[in-house]
């Protein structure tokens, strides 16, 4: 998400260092752009499947069902996208010029949209937060529900020289095998920690379940793209979008929203690992296809870092004032309105602090 500088020098090299000929990489800020606008989409129809604008079991709770259980490759295909960036190893440089470029791009808005969605939740929400609440949410790397991301991000960036080293001196296959441990390792983790409460993520080991996804993006990037291998990728995502959404209805209905929706839809339950891969190839395969003019889609897919910060403080006054109905085509024209809405003045907004001294590095 965060890393649009490192797609614009991918895409310069010479043309035989790119991974789909001629567009380069200019599939991943596609990828991106696809993904920011799943996130939105996430979070405006989950009041409808946390059950607070639809009873579990109705048609417009089940149509929020489909649709979210569709939309949960989208932080996988983020994490995956930075791996497809930062591993190539044909990238030499030193470790310290690797951090030093990246403390300002997400160190600086992780403490700033820290501070601010702090204040949103005490102000705005009116959540009384004391000095040791905010505390205990920064040391668990949620401060706010989206900022989980970059606590993540800022873990796999400390990785990211050392697994390039591992990466150069590692077979194709081997290098598939780390990836499947790690998300293994992950899904573990996620399945201790949801469903038989063994343990949390903190500020400092919430990037670990996401190392897989991070090693993945880098050994897809440049898998052969056969009929075949796309055939068989479209089937595994309907497929696990299917078996997710069936789960989750399933496992809800008799108590309500609740520990297996949750797990079911976590971004390392087996369901959504299928999923996020496969989407991973289905969206390179479409982004050759279409042949996205680069400057085009790098200068859209600049702005979804700060879509990405500033959406919730344009969604969550727009939901307090417009709550989703609960019927199916009424719900899914409110919420195609709130993306649009969202969208459109979270990209106005991240634009508009651009172009403020001092405060354009808090966006990206």
């Amino acid at each position: 998400m965060t890393d649009v500088t490192e797609t614009r020098t991918a895409t310069s090299q010479p043309a035989a260092a790119r991974s789909d000929r001629p567009d380069g990489t200019t599939w991943l800020d596609v990828a991106r752009i696809l993904a920011i606008v799943a996130v939105v989409l996430i979070h405006v129809i989950a009041p409808v499947v946390t059950g607070r604008w639809a009873d579990e079991g109705s048609a417009g709770w089940w149509t929020a069902n489909v649709i979210d259980s569709a939309l949960r490759w989208c932080v996988p295909v983020f994490v995956m996208i930075s791996g497809a960036l930062l591993l190539d190893p044909r990238r030499v440089e030193r470790p310290r010029d690797f951090y030093l470029r990246r403390l300002g791009r997400v160190g600086i808005p992780l403490i700033v949209w820290t501070l601010v969605y702090l204040g949103f939740r005490q102000w705005w929400m009116g959540q009384d937060l004391s000095v040791e609440d905010a505390a205990r949410g920064v040391l668990a790397g949620t401060p706010f529900l989206q900022l989980y991301f970059l606590y993540v991000l800022v873990g796999l960036y400390a990785l990211a020289p050392f697994l390039k080293i591992v990466i150069r001196h590692t077979t194709r296959r081997m290098q598939a095998g780390l990836a499947g441990v790690l998300i293994g390792i992950g899904a573990l983790d996620q399945f201790a920690s949801m469903l038989v409460g063994a343990g949390s993520s903190t500020a400092a080991t919430r990037f670990l379940p996401f190392a897989g996804y991070f090693v993945a993006g880098w050994v897809l990037r440049d898998i052969r793209l056969t009929p075949y291998r796309v055939r068989v990728a479209g089937a595994s995502f309907v497929t696990s979008v299917v078996a997710t959404a069936g789960l989750v209805g399933v496992l809800s209905a008799p108590d309500g929203w609740g520990t297996p929706g949750q797990y079911l839809y976590g971004y390392l339950s087996p369901t959504v690992v299928v999923m996020s891969l496969s989407a991973f190839v289905l969206l390179r395969a479409a982004g050759a296809a279409l042949r996205v003019r680069r400057h085009r889609a790098t200068a859209v897919a600049s702005v979804t870092f700060g879509i990405f910060l500033v959406h919730p403080l344009v969604l969550y006054p727009l939901q307090a004032a417009w709550q989703l109905p609960s019927p199916p085509l009424s719900l899914l024209v409110a919420a195609a309105g709130h993306v649009a809405l969202t969208v459109a003045a979270s990209v106005a907004l991240t634009v508009l602090l651009r172009r403020i001294p001092y405060v354009r590095a808090a966006v990206g």
